[in-house]
């Protein structure tokens, strides 16, 4: 399946809504991007850099150009998840305890279970809010051991409002890891970037 349709469905992907979250009536990230064709996405910048007549100026990198960039798509493997999450589902009320396909502590089952051997110590989960991070949308990625142990990550992309939720379904990429974990602009690379521009 193409990379920029599996990208584009992911980023239209509607996680819901709750009165609770800031999301007002349509300023989730769902509700913006499903206003955007994926020839919108296509034609965006790759980069923007905002605020740029002041001292702190800095860049926001589209989440669709990296990812579309940075990732293969595996289908397969995606299929082989949905099928063992299948096996046995959650449900509130029969099967609190089962499995669901935007639940974290499934995907890190799953990832140790088929690429770390069953050593849960192995798995690791990043969420790019907590680090630094210059993309237009939050990622949510599911690894296995050091950068280049595993080059198999599971991805969710954050598409509410609040960061503590509203992320979507997980799929299974090959990542290049010399551009993926590349997401971040500091100040130098942004004046850089500004007298190439």
């Amino acid at each position: 399946m193409d990379i920029e349709k599996i990208i584009y469905d992911m980023l239209t992907e509607s996680t819901g809504t709750h009165f609770l979250d800031s999301g007002g009536g349509s300023n989730r990230h769902w509700q913006r991007n499903q206003l955007k064709s994926i020839e919108d996405f296509k034609n965006e910048p790759h980069i923007t850099i905002l605020d740029k007549d002041t001292k702190y100026p800095y860049a926001e990198i589209s989440v669709f150009h990296h990812l579309v960039n940075s990732l293969e798509y595996l289908e397969d493997e995606t299929d082989h998840l949905i099928e063992w999450i299948s096996e046995d589902p959650y449900s509130y009320k029969d099967n609190p305890e089962g499995r669901c396909i935007s639940a974290m502590d499934t995907i890190e089952q799953y990832m140790a279970k088929n690429y770390a051997n069953d050593d849960m110590n192995l798995v690791h989960h990043t969420n790019t809010y907590n680090g630094e991070s210059s993309l237009s949308q939050v990622l949510q990625v599911i690894s296995v051991g050091d950068t280049y142990d595993c080059d198999v990550i599971a991805l969710s992309i954050h598409n509410g409002a609040d960061v503590r939720g509203g992320y979507t379904d997980y799929k299974l990429f090959k990542i290049n890891c010399e551009s993926f974990y590349c997401s971040y602009m500091d100040e130098y690379q942004i004046e850089d970037y500004l007298e190439c521009a």
